[in-house]
């Protein structure tokens, strides 16, 4: 692995004052290596993509239809969105390592989390589908009169539109995952970058008589 050389040497000069002097070898900010991700840019879609998880869960959880929303997935998930993506802002603007860590754990936990969400908004569409199913086998005989086929037309217009939203956050997810893996993968370099660096204590020669 090549790493960046920031070598400081302050060997005094024969006869001169000695005395020990440090170089540091490794890079002196290997932490900026996360940087190269745009944590910032990054963050603030992902707290975009969280923000419009929870406000557009919010109908979801309300709707009669049952859907993902009644075990509150699009709220967790738009939550650790929210929290991740302010990591990334806050560390783009002051790297540190605790900062950093805390971005990499948090972005572990949020892949974990999306894959659960995924497979929730799936079931959602396939309850959303079933629901609809049942309405039209419950309602048959209604369904045959003018104002039952107007209900049902209604009834179909409205589950597409909840499977439209379930797809879109489906989608949100699959982006979501990939901007975590990025991120994932620049706090390890940044983090490991950092525990390569070594301090060299070199020391002056005495001066020949």
């Amino acid at each position: 692995m090549i790493m960046s050389m920031n070598m400081a040497s302050n060997i005094s000069p024969a006869g001169g004052e000695g005395g020990p002097h440090t170089t540091m070898v490794g890079g002196s900010k290997p932490l900026h290596r996360f940087i190269r991700g745009e944590p910032k840019s990054t963050g603030i879609v992902m707290m975009f993509m969280g923000s419009s998880l929870f406000i557009l869960g919010i109908p979801m959880r309300l709707d009669t239809l049952k859907s993902s929303a009644e075990i509150f997935t699009p709220f967790w998930l738009g939550i650790l969105f929210i929290i991740s993506g302010l990591l990334y802002v806050l560390t783009e603007k002051n790297p540190s390592k605790q900062l950093v860590t805390a971005s990499l754990a948090l972005s572990i936990i949020s892949m974990l989390g999306v894959t659960v969400a995924f497979f929730e908004f799936l079931k959602g569409i396939l309850r959303i589908q079933e629901s609809h199913d049942s309405y039209d086998y419950y309602h048959e005989d209604y369904n045959a009169t003018e104002s039952g086929r107007v209900a049902a037309l209604w009834h179909k217009q409205h589950m597409y539109q909840l499977i439209s939203l379930e797809a879109v956050f489906m989608y949100q997810s699959l982006v979501g995952m990939v901007l975590l893996i990025v991120m994932t993968s620049f706090a390890r370099v940044a983090l490991h970058s950092s525990k390569t660096q070594a301090v060299v204590v070199m020391q002056d020669l005495p001066s020949p008589d």
